[in-house]
């Protein structure tokens, strides 16, 4: 059984990043369920992972706490597609931070070097970690929940600091490369 929640019950979002000896946690922009980083206005930080547990999950609460909530306008085409041009320019930029952090050549290096990703969710009783595929060289994807390498990792609120940071570590160690659907048979 997976997590679910309606949209309208989450009060977080973020993404986890394992880079090295490396975490980068990233604040994300929500709306009516969707969400993406918030490359705009968000928080983002790298942390060592020899951080305490603690320690990590108190920078989780406060990357949760900096989700931007926004209502979805519509838009043209037009606009949408400029919208989309300008967010991967300051994607490059993005990632050319993480490069210079860890002091990799270029993103197949970073992503060579043992990168994982988790997502998380929070709403008024939980906090939900995913943890993802990485399906082609350079990037993760989320693994659907009929998928057998789905894993979520659930805190009850309220959350202590510690058990934050344990559960976004199982859930970054519970990364797999290529998730696969189920076998038809099941």
């Amino acid at each position: 059984m997976s997590f679910k929640c309606l949209p309208k019950d989450v009060t977080g979002e973020i993404e986890i990043y394992r880079f090295g000896t490396f975490y980068r946690l990233t604040s994300c922009v929500y709306a009516l369920g969707l969400q993406n980083m918030d490359l705009d206005h968000g928080l983002d930080e790298f942390l060592p992972t020899t951080v305490s547990d603690a320690e990590f999950g108190a920078a989780i609460r406060r990357f949760h706490d900096a989700t931007r909530f926004e209502e979805l306008q519509p838009q043209s085409r037009e606009a949408l597609k400029a919208e989309d041009r300008e967010w991967k320019k300051k994607l490059v930029l993005w990632d050319r931070k993480a490069l210079k952090m860890t002091g990799c050549k270029n993103l197949s290096q970073l992503f060579e070097e043992g990168a994982k990703h988790s997502s998380s969710s929070r709403t008024k009783d939980v906090y939900v970690f995913f943890n993802s595929s990485q399906n082609k060289p350079t990037s993760f994807s989320s693994i659907p929940a009929r998928y057998p390498d789905y894993r979520e990792f659930i805190v009850k609120q309220p959350a202590s600091d510690e058990m934050l940071g344990q559960a976004a570590r199982a859930a970054l160690d519970a990364g797999v490369l290529h998730a696969l659907p189920p076998a038809p048979w099941d």
